[in-house]
């Protein structure tokens, strides 16, 4: 009977212990899934892109493994949108300023944490700053470095070739025109370089965005006031913007210095088949070392839509977001945070001789005497962001679409913007 009794005794210890390690024992990590945007395209993917694994420490210390997936640029919005609706959402995604509002309307996103987006924003540049502010200080996603501030660059041979002052730009319409024009290059007949290389393919957004400068240079205003979530009014069909999308057609039709049949237009200027374009000025800066080590350029604000004019300069911005349907929405926002504090900041912009965010970093060298960088900032007393409306979507659908249009001459100018006006308008009234 003693021997019954020492025997359960000692099978209750032994069950006991071994619950009480198998208590003990270190679990696996948690699995985040990150989405970025593939291609040459994003510049500042470029950290996911090139096997560096920049989230290798936060993984370690965090007990956590980070999946990286590339996504197609072209088609990750809707993407994002399908995989929302279908519960298989990523946990943290790359979210291009363009589309947030879409995000936000749907409550897609998870708001940053009050005290972490007062300590953002109290430290990051005025223009970083404006990008990541929602009303209030409210947050929804880190914007990352390397700021996209759209500008015209150019080939200085290929001006110098043309007998045009490789460091002056054109100012205005007119004079892009005709700098196009000279610029460009045939042989035989056939078109070999392009003066100006267009963006007329993609999501709407994409299209909007490398036109930007010429459709708020000439009056349009996406939503006004600008401040507003909802509600407010789009002006888009007004003479100066006919006027200036009817010059840029005929630069297509009539002038012949750029052409629907040639590649992205960042993409013209490294290979040379361009000797202007109007894009990103990070993803030039970034990817000009790799691909065309040999090229000269230079930028500038892009031209005014008249002599004159002030130009514009569409400054937006990649935003590391956490997407609501996460199961680890705390780790998340943990991994976001940690990838853009000023360290980070300070080393990736370093590593990719890009911009920082944080002024702490933009103050220290070698950002304090870089060129690229000091002209850079010549660049912001021109830009804009898109207005953070909740119509935004719907209001780019309806013109990058007139853009498309008008470019492939399928339609007049004054037809297309019509039709934009319309649909902007809708997109305002339903956000009421």
């Amino acid at each position: 009977m003693k021997r019954v009794v020492i025997l359960v005794i000692v099978m209750v210890l032994l069950l006991t212990m071994a619950a009480f390690t198998e208590g003990k024992q270190e679990k696996g990590p948690v699995t985040l899934t990150f989405w970025f945007p593939a291609g040459a395209i994003t510049a500042t993917s470029m950290p996911f892109r090139d096997g560096s694994r920049p989230w290798t420490s936060f993984e370690a210390e965090n007990n956590v493994r980070i999946n990286v997936i590339a996504v197609n640029y072209e088609t990750m919005k809707q993407k994002l949108l399908t995989s929302l609706a279908g519960g298989k959402a990523p946990d943290i995604a790359m979210v291009d300023s363009s589309w947030m509002g879409a995000f936000v309307k749907d409550k897609a996103l998870v708001p940053i944490a009050p005290d972490d987006a007062k300590n953002w924003l109290d430290g990051v540049s005025p223009d970083t700053r404006e990008l990541s502010d929602w009303g209030g200080g409210k947050m929804y996603g880190y914007p990352n470095w390397g700021e996209d501030a759209y500008a015209l660059t150019w080939n200085v041979d290929m001006f110098r070739e043309a007998g045009l002052d490789p460091d002056k730009a054109p100012a205005y319409l007119a004079e892009f025109r005709e700098y196009s024009k000279k610029l460009t290059v045939r042989e035989g007949g056939e078109l070999k370089r392009v003066g100006y290389a267009i963006r007329h393919v993609g999501e709407p957004n994409g299209i909007v965005d490398k036109w930007d400068w010429l459709l708020v240079s000439s009056g349009v205003k996406y939503v006004d006031p600008p401040t507003v979530l909802t509600g407010g009014r789009s002006i888009i069909d007004i003479p100066p913007v006919r006027k200036a999308l009817q010059s840029a057609h005929d630069m297509l039709y009539v002038d012949k210095s750029t052409s629907l049949k040639f590649p992205d237009p960042r993409e013209c200027l490294l290979k040379g088949l361009a000797a202007m374009q109007i894009s990103e000025l990070v993803s030039i800066q970034v990817r000009q070392p790799r691909e065309a080590p040999n090229l000269k350029w230079a930028f500038a604000p892009p031209p005014a839509a008249e002599k004159g004019g002030k130009p514009a300069v569409h400054i937006s911005a990649w935003n590391f977001s956490v997407l609501s349907p996460s199961r680890n929405k705390e780790l998340a926002l943990k991994a976001i945070k940690w990838y853009t504090n000023k360290e980070n900041d300070f080393n990736m912009a370093k590593k990719y001789r890009s911009t920082p965010r944080w002024m702490e970093n933009y103050n220290k060298e070698p950002f304090l005497s870089d060129p690229f960088v000091k002209q850079f900032k010549s660049l912001l007393p021109y830009g804009q962001p898109y207005p953070k409306n909740l119509a935004l979507p719907g209001i780019m659908e309806g013109i990058g679409a007139a853009i498309q249009k008008i470019m492939q001459n399928t339609v007049s100018v004054e037809d297309a913007l019509k039709g934009a006006q319309k649909k902007a308008d809708a997109a305002i009234e339903a956000t009421k």
